[in-house]
C-alpha cells in the first residue's frame, strides 16, 4: 500500500483502487479535504487493475481528533470486525477446516515450521491468506447491513489490497470481483455519500467478451460440452422418428450446440427431412453470421435446413414471431434464461415466458441452469452462496489454465460480471437469481403446468463418458433420482439439465390452434 502525506496507516478519507475487470474506469468520490490515500494490490503494477476507480470518502464525524492524517478507526464489534458469531458463521461454512492455527500469535511461527517444506509452508500460507479474505468480505457484508460507513471504507480497501484478479491463488482473484461489487453496492446504497461514474458498458452485458470467454471455456473445459452434449440427447429421443423439426432457442449465441446434433440426425436411419432453427437474440449481426455458419454445416451434411432469427429481447419475444407451423415436431431451448424471469417478485415475468413457451405446443422443454441459490433476499445468504459456488468454478478454471494467462483472465471475467450482477444490483437490474433444481422443479408443475419427462440410461452414460475425454477426474456428474442431471466439480454441483412437456403436449403443433 503507498500513502500520501504521513506515511501512516490508512486514513478514514481514504482514495482507494478497485478493479473493472475489462472494463473502462469510473471514478468514485466524495466531498471533504482529508488526505488521500492511494493503493494498488500487491500482485499486479500494470495498468488493467490500477486503470480502475479511485474512491474518497470522508469520516462523517467520525475522525480521532482535527490532524488530517489521522487514522481509519479499526472496526467496531457492532461492525463485525471479528466478534460476530454470524460473520464467523459465514466464512466457516466455506470451508470445512477453518483452524489454521491455535490462535496464539502467528499460527506458522511455532515448532512445527521447520519441519515444513518451503512448499508446504507456501501452501498454509495460501490458505491463511483466504480464510482472511474471506473473513474480510464478510465483515464487510455485515458493515454495510448495519450501514457502518467508516468499516465499509476499511474493509474494502483492505481487500482491495490483499486481493488481485490477477493473483496468484483462485481465491485471491475470486475475492477481488466480490471487492468491485461490494464497493458498487454501497455506491448505489448510499449516493449521498458515495459518488460514482458508471461507464455504460458496466450494465451492459459485452456479448463479444462473453462469446469469447464460452469459447475458450469449452476448449479447456466440459462444462459447455456438458450442457450441449446432454441437452442434444434429450432433444434426440423427442425427435425419433419425427419428419419435420423445429428448435427455439431462446439464447442461440454462437450456436455452438447444433453441430453435433446435425451430425446424430443424419447418422440415423430416418433422419428428419427438413429441420428448423428458430434463433433469439439481440444483436442482428451476430444472428445472421450464427445462421449462415449453421447453413453451411448443415449443407456439408447434406441436411435440409432453415435458420429463422428473432431480433429481441427475451421480455420482448410474442409467438407470431417464432414461426411456429403446423404439422412440425417442436422443441425448446433454454439455456440459462429462466432465472432470469425472477426479478418479478409475484411471479408473473415467469409464468408470462412459461406461457410463451407451452404456446409453441413442444414435444420437449430442455432446460439449463446453474445448480446454486442466489435469489436470496438477504445479501449475506447471496454472497456465502455465491462464494462457495464460483470458487469451486474458479478453481476448475485454474485446474486447467495454471498461471496468469490471457484466457483464464477472460473466462473469470465472464463469471466476474455475473458476481457483480449477484451482489451490487437489486430489482430489475439483478438477472443472475439462480435457483436449484428443486425449486425449478417446483416452478415448473405449479407455474408453468410441465411434467419432468426425466433422464434416460443413454443420457447418464453419454454424460459420464463425457467426462472420461478429460485428464481431470475432479469433474463428475450427479442423477437427481432420474429427473435430471448435474456437472459438479469436488462433489459441488455447478450446472444441470433438465427435460419437460406440457401435461397437456400433444407432440406436434398446430399454428391455427396458437395464441397470439
Amino acid at each position: 500500500m503507498e500513502e500520501e502525506g504521513t506515511g501512516e496507516g490508512l486514513s478514514l478519507s481514504a482514495n482507494f483502487w478497485l478493479q473493472p475487470s475489462s472494463l473502462p474506469p469510473f471514478s468514485l468520490t466524495c466531498s471533504g479535504e482529508e488526505e488521500r490515500v492511494c493503493f494498488v494490490p500487491s500482485e499486479v503494477v500494470s495498468a488493467p487493475w490500477v486503470e480502475s476507480a479511485i474512491t474518497k470518502i470522508t469520516n462523517h464525524g467520525e475522525k480521532e481528533g482535527e490532524g488530517g492524517g489521522s487514522r481509519f478507526p479499526p472496526p467496531q464489534p457492532s461492525a463485525s470486525s471479528n466478534t460476530s458469531s454470524e460473520s464467523q458463521g459465514l466464512s466457516l461454512r466455506l470451508n470445512e477446516n477453518p483452524e489454521v492455527g491455535n490462535g496464539s500469535g502467528n499460527p506458522y511461527h511455532n515448532h512445527h515450521h521447520e519441519e515444513t517444506t518451503a512448499e508446504e509452508d507456501e501452501d498454509i500460507q495460501e490458505e491463511h491468506r483466504g480464510f482472511e479474505l474471506v473473513s474480510l468480505l464478510t465483515a464487510c457484508v455485515e458493515a454495510i447491513g448495519t450501514k457502518n460507513i467508516a468499516a465499509i471504507n476499511h474493509f474494502i480497501a483492505k481487500l482491495g489490497d490483499l486481493a488481485s484478479p490477477r493473483g496468484t491463488s483462485s481465491m485471491s482473484r475470486i475475492c477481488s470481483y466480490f471487492t468491485e461489487a461490494l464497493a458498487i453496492r454501497v455506491t448505489r446504497l448510499w449516493p449521498h455519500i458515495f459518488h460514482i461514474t458508471i461507464p455504460r458498458e458496466l450494465d451492459r452485458v459485452v456479448e463479444d467478451e462473453n462469446g469469447t470467454a464460452l469459447r475458450l471455456l469449452n476448449q479447456i473445459t466440459p462444462i459447455p460440452k456438458f450442457l450441449h452434449f446432454t441437452s442434444n440427447e434429450m432433444l434426440l429421443r423427442a425427435f425419433e422418428g419425427k419428419d419435420r423439426v423445429h428448435i427455439i432457442d431462446f439464447d442461440i449465441k454462437q450456436g455452438l450446440q447444433w453441430p453435433s446434433l446435425f451430425q446424430s440426425l443424419t447418422s440415423r436411419s430416418n433422419p428428419p427431412s427438413h429441420v428448423r432453427i428458430t434463433g433469439i437474440g439481440e444483436s442482428k449481426q451476430d444472428l445472421n453470421e450464427t445462421g449462415d455458419r449453421l447453413a453451411g454445416f448443415a449443407e456439408a451434411l447434406n441436411l435440409p435446413f432453415e435458420f429463422h432469427g428473432v431480433v429481441d429481447r427475451l421480455e420482448d419475444v410474442r409467438l407470431w414471431m417464432l414461426h411456429v407451423k403446423e404439422n412440425e415436431t417442436v422443441a425448446v431451448n433454454c439455456v440459462f434464461q429462466l432465472h432470469k424471469t425472477l426479478y418479478d417478485v409475484n411471479g408473473g415475468a415467469l409464468r408470462d415466458f412459461l406461457g410463451l413457451i407451452r404456446s409453441t405446443n413442444p414435444a420437449m422443454v430442455v432446460v439449463a441452469e446453474q445448480e446454486a441459490e442466489h435469489n436470496d433476499m438477504r445479501l449475506e445468504a447471496r454472497v456465502c452462496n455465491s462464494l462457495k459456488y464460483y470458487s469451486a468454478l474458479f478453481d476448475s478454471v485454474e485446474h486447467c489454465l495454471e498461471g496468469d494467462s490471457s484466457a483464464r483472465r477472460k473466462i473469470e471475467e465472464m463469471f466476474g460480471r455475473e458476481i457483480r450482477n449477484i451482489v451490487a444490483c437489486e430489482g430489475s437490474d439483478r438477472l443472475e437469481r439462480h435457483e436449484g433444481f428443486g425449486k425449478w422443479r417446483k416452478m415448473m408443475v405449479e407455474q408453468g403446468g410441465f411434467r419432468c419427462l426425466g433422464v434416460t440410461e443413454r443420457e447418464r452414460v453419454q454424460s459420464q463418458l463425457l467426462m472420461k475425454m478429460y485428464p481431470c477426474d475432479s469433474y463428475s456428474v450427479r442423477n437427481h433420482s432420474s429427473e435430471a442431471l448435474s456437472l459438479c466439480w469436488m462433489d459441488i454441483p455447478l450446472f444441470t439439465v433438465s427435460a419437460w412437456a406440457p401435461l397437456d403436449a400433444a407432440g406436434t403443433s398446430s399454428s391455427v390452434s396458437q395464441p397470439i
